[in-house]
C-alpha cells in the first residue's frame, strides 16, 4: 500500500475539498486535525506543558527555539492558524519577548490561489457585472490566508482594489477555530500557565476576529460606517471609496489607495512620516470612538496606508467596533473625569450604567478604582491588553461586568496603543490622547454641535411628550373617581434593609436579657422549698448567665454592625 495514502493533507487539498463553501466532512477535518497534531511533534511543541512562558533570562534560548518551532508549524498549517498567529504577536502583555518577536515574524504573504479558482469565483458571485472591469491583473497585489487583493480597471478607467475570499476558506476557519478551541481548552485544563493568562478567553476572542474576517458582508458595512462618519466629521484620515454594486459576501471593490503601510515604512526608517500620520490616526480613532461610536478595532501597522501626500488612509475593516448611545455617554463622561483628573467623577459615570450587585461594596470599589486609574492610566503608563483584561477583572472583583462593547473599545485603544509604541516610540500616546480627548470634547460646545445635540434630544422625547396628555387625562380620572393609589417600595435598598434588621434583631436579644434578669431576681427573691430537683437560687443563676449572653450578643451585634 503506498504511503502517500497516510501522508497529512495540504492546504490547497483541503482548500480544493471545501470549494463551494460545503462543510468539510468528518473524515476531512479528522485529518485536518491529524495534521495540525503531526506539525506540533515535529517542531518540537510536545508535550505542551513543557512550553516555557516564563521571563527567565537562564532559559531565553529555550523560549526562542520554542517560538521558533511555534511560527513554523503556524506557517505550514496555513489557514485560520496563521492569522491567529498573527493576532496572538501583539500580546506582548501576556507573552515574553522571544514568542512575540518570533509571531511578529510570520510571513504576510502565502501562495496565492490559482488564478482559475479566482476566476471561476468572479463569475459566480458578480455574474454579468464581472464584464465591468475592463482590466484585472491575475497576479494579486497581496495574498494573504483568508483572501487575497488584485488590481483592476473599471470600463470608466477608475483604479481599484478587488478583495477576493480564498476559495474554501470559510469552511476551513471553521474546521480550524474548531480545533484551536480544543487545544485552548485542553492547555487550559491540564496546563498552569495557560490557565493563568487565560487562553481559552483569547482562543474564544480571536475566534470571533477569524470569523469576522471572512464576513465580507459585515465588513462592507462597517466600511460604508466609517466612510460617512468621516466625510461627517470632515476627518483628515481618509475612508477608501466603497462599490458596492461590484461586491458580494466574497468580493469587496473599494478605491485603490496609491501608498505604502506603516510596516512598510519602517523599514524604510521613514520615522518623520510615519509619527505625523500616526498622531492623525489617534485623533481620528478617538473620534470614531467618544463622538461617532462607530470605531476600527485593528488598527496595527499594516492597516495605516500613507499615500504620497502624506495623508493616513485605513484599511481592512473586518473588525470594527459599536457603541450604542448609552454608551458612547458613559465614554464621553469618562473622557471629561479623566481629563480633569476626577476619580470621583470616573466612578459615578462608571456606576451609571455597571451598578454592582452590591451597594454596600461601592466604598471599596471606588477606592480600588481610583487606585487603577492613578496607576494604570496616568502619565507614562502603557495601555495594553492586559490593562483591559484587569480593569474588567475590577469590575468583575465587586460583582459587576463591562459591557461587551465597552471592552471591545478598550482592546481597541490598547491595539493602537502598540501599534504607536513600536511605531513611534518617542510619542507620549497618553499625553497625546489627553490632548485629542480635550479637543474633540470642547468641539462638541460650538454653536453648531450643540444645535444638534439639542435637536436629537427633542426628537427623543418626542414620543414621551406626544403620550403625555393622555398620562395626565387619566392621573385626573382616577384622582376624581377616587382610585389614584401611590406604590411606595420601603427598604428597596439592601442596606436599609439590613439596618432595620440589626436593629430589630438586637432590641430583642436585649429585651430577652432584660425578661431574664427579671426572672433571675424572683428566683433570688423566692423561700427554698422541698421536693424541687432545681433550687431557686440555682435557677436565678442559670437565668441571670442567659440574660448576661444576651446583653454580651447585643453588645457585639451593635459593634460589628458599625462596620462598613
Amino acid at each position: 500500500m503506498s504511503s502517500s495514502l497516510f501522508a497529512p493533507p495540504r492546504f490547497s487539498d483541503l482548500a480544493a475539498a471545501a470549494a463551494g463553501e460545503k462543510p468539510l466532512t468528518w473524515r476531512q477535518r479528522r485529518a485536518r486535525f491529524r495534521q495540525i497534531w503531526g506539525l506540533a511533534r515535529r517542531h518540537g511543541l510536545l508535550p505542551f506543558r513543557k512550553l516555557d512562558f516564563s521571563y527567565d533570562p537562564a532559559t531565553a534560548d529555550l523560549r526562542a527555539r520554542q517560538a521558533r518551532g511555534l511560527r513554523e508549524a503556524l506557517e505550514e498549517a496555513g489557514g485560520g492558524f496563521i492569522k491567529a498567529g498573527q493576532l496572538l504577536s501583539t500580546r506582548d502583555d501576556i507573552l515574553p519577548a522571544e514568542w512575540v518577536r518570533e509571531l511578529s515574524r510570520l510571513q504576510k504573504e502565502v501562495n496565492p490561489a490559482p488564478a482559475a479558482q479566482i476566476e471561476e469565483l468572479l463569475e459566480r458571485e458578480l455574474g454579468e457585472r464581472r464584464g465591468r472591469f475592463a482590466t484585472f491583473d491575475v497576479e494579486p497585489l497581496a495574498a494573504a490566508s483568508i483572501a487575497q487583493v488584485h488590481r483592476a480597471t473599471l470600463d470608466d478607467g477608475t483604479v481599484v482594489a478587488v478583495k477576493v475570499q480564498r476559495p474554501g476558506i470559510r469552511a476551513l476557519l471553521d474546521c480550524d477555530i474548531d480545533i484551536m478551541l480544543r487545544l485552548a481548552g485542553w492547555a487550559t485544563r491540564r496546563i498552569k500557565q495557560a490557565r493563568q493568562f487565560g487562553a481559552l478567553d483569547i482562543a474564544k476572542q480571536y475566534a470571533q476576529d477569524l470569523r469576522n474576517q471572512a464576513d465580507f458582508a459585515r465588513e462592507a458595512s462597517n466600511l460604508e460606517s466609517l466612510a460617512q462618519s468621516a466625510r461627517s466629521a470632515r476627518d483628515e484620515v481618509r475612508i477608501p471609496r466603497f462599490f458596492p454594486d461590484l461586491s458580494t459576501d466574497r468580493v469587496l471593490t473599494m478605491e485603490f489607495i496609491d501608498g505604502e503601510t506603516i510596516t512598510a515604512l519602517r523599514r524604510e526608517g521613514q520615522t518623520d512620516e510615519i509619527e505625523d500620520a500616526l498622531r492623525t490616526v489617534l485623533r481620528s480613532f478617538l473620534r470614531q470612538l467618544v463622538i461617532d461610536g462607530v470605531f476600527h478595532a485593528d488598527l496595527h501597522p499594516g492597516n495605516v496606508i500613507i499615500d504620497p501626500d502624506g495623508t493616513s488612509t485605513l484599511i481592512d475593516f473586518g473588525s470594527v467596533g459599536r457603541l450604542d448611545r448609552d454608551l458612547r455617554q458613559t465614554v464621553q463622561d469618562l473622557a471629561i473625569a479623566f481629563l480633569q483628573g476626577d476619580t470621583r467623577r470616573v466612578a459615578d459615570a462608571a456606576l451609571a450604567i455597571m451598578p454592582l450587585a452590591n451597594p454596600a461594596d461601592e466604598p471599596g470599589f471606588r477606592r480600588a478604582l481610583a487606585e487603577f486609574v492613578t496607576h494604570d492610566l496616568g502619565s507614562g503608563s502603557r495601555i495594553t491588553l492586559r490593562t483591559i483584561d484587569n480593569a474588567s477583572d475590577l469590575f468583575t472583583r465587586y460583582g459587576s461586568a463591562l459591557p461587551a462593547d465597552l471592552v471591545a473599545a478598550g482592546r481597541a485603544f490598547a491595539i493602537l496603543e502598540g501599534t504607536l509604541r513600536t511605531a513611534a516610540p518617542t510619542m507620549d500616546v497618553i499625553g497625546e490622547s489627553r490632548d485629542a480627548a480635550q479637543a474633540l470634547i470642547l468641539s462638541q460646545l460650538r454653536p453648531r454641535a450643540l444645535a444638534g445635540a439639542i435637536g436629537r434630544s427633542a426628537l427623543g422625547a418626542f414620543p414621551r411628550l406626544r403620550r403625555l396628555p393622555d398620562r395626565i387625562e387619566t392621573i385626573v380620572g382616577d384622582l376624581a373617581d377616587g382610585k389614584l393609589t401611590v406604590k411606595i417600595r420601603l427598604f428597596a435598598d439592601d442596606r436599609d434593609r439590613r439596618v432595620v434588621t440589626g436593629v430589630i434583631r438586637r432590641v430583642s436579644t436585649v429585651i430577652l436579657g432584660g425578661m431574664l434578669t427579671v426572672a433571675s431576681f424572683v428566683m433570688f427573691v423566692l423561700p427554698p422549698f422541698e421536693g424541687g430537683s432545681l433550687s431557686p437560687v440555682a435557677a436565678g443563676v442559670a437565668l441571670a448567665i442567659g440574660a448576661a449572653a444576651s446583653f454580651v450578643t447585643a453588645a457585639v451585634d451593635a459593634l460589628l454592625g458599625r462596620r462598613p
